[in-house]
């Protein structure tokens, strides 16, 4: 009788076992459906990140089932400092937007050292934007809160250039005038991609054009590309343009500079050296 109870007690845990695993077997795998992989540097911050040597990456892998794994490396951070969160965020190449998910949030998924790892759920919404356009990752840092490094997930930067703008810079020194601004341009391919600001300009005064010309900084050189600021309006808007080869050389090697002008300063108000 004690056999005989044994025998039916382990036919019937081969049973259980035999059905778990059936079961198991009826669960489909998620299947990747895409991957990205994106660079992160500080040169590609809006605003820009000054005296900082930050690089990295980001890898990602959407799910079927709308989940997204992902990896974030940052290199050479600062010993001062320490990263905080990372975002998809939307926006163009030479804009500073809003967070449309959040991937590391320090609680949740949280840094250690230079690394997170994770996996969140997408909706279907946040799915359509990480494959759509205009769209990038930004990692915050302690010292950096407005982002540390970024990388456009939906283009490739061939180069990026930020310039600082100030009458100081021209030729010779504008005085008595407190403006500021910067420059940001972006290179794809044969294609410019850029923006420029100007802060506190004196209201008795107004953009008229602004410029890349050709020259050292001691130098005053003649006009290389025309950026297209006719006035006040330009300024702080997204403006792309496409170069010849001979300007993209340039552009990429020689020593050129970004020169905003006004009606009371025809020759220059601001100037900032991209090289």
């Amino acid at each position: 009788m004690k056999v005989r109870n044994l025998l039916l007690m382990l036919s019937f845990i081969a049973l259980i076992t035999f059905s778990c695993k059936d079961d198991d077997d009826d669960i489909p795998a998620k299947v990747s459906v895409q991957t990205f992989d994106v660079e992160l540097d500080n040169a590609y911050e809006i605003p820009m990140v000054m005296g900082r040597n930050e690089t990295g990456d980001i890898q990602m892998n959407l799910f079927d089932d709308n989940s997204l794994e992902f990896t974030i490396t940052v290199n050479n951070l600062m010993s001062t400092d320490a990263l905080t969160k990372a975002h998809v965020h939307t926006g163009d190449v030479v804009t500073a937007g809003s967070v449309a998910i959040t991937l590391v949030d320090g609680t949740d998924i949280a840094f250690s050292g230079n690394m997170a790892t994770g996996t969140i759920t997408l909706t279907d919404g946040e799915v359509a934007t990480l494959k759509g356009s205009d769209v990038y990752v930004n990692v915050h840092s302690t010292e950096e809160t407005a982002g540390l490094v970024r990388g456009q997930i939906d283009q490739t930067i061939d180069n990026a250039y930020n310039v600082a703008l100030s009458p100081a810079n021209e030729i010779p020194a504008i005085t008595g005038r407190n403006e500021t601004g910067v420059a940001y341009l972006r290179i794809i391919g044969n294609t410019m991609i850029y923006k420029a600001m100007v802060n506190d300009l004196d209201a008795t005064d107004a953009i008229t054009a602004g410029h890349i010309h050709e020259g050292a900084e001691d130098v005053n050189g003649g006009v290389l590309v025309n950026l297209g600021f006719t006035d006040d309006a330009q300024l702080d808007i997204t403006k792309s343009l496409t170069l010849s080869d001979d300007e993209l050389t340039k552009i990429n090697n020689d020593a050129l500079y970004v020169n905003i002008h006004s009606t009371q300063h025809g020759g220059g108000l601001l100037r900032g050296q991209i090289r």
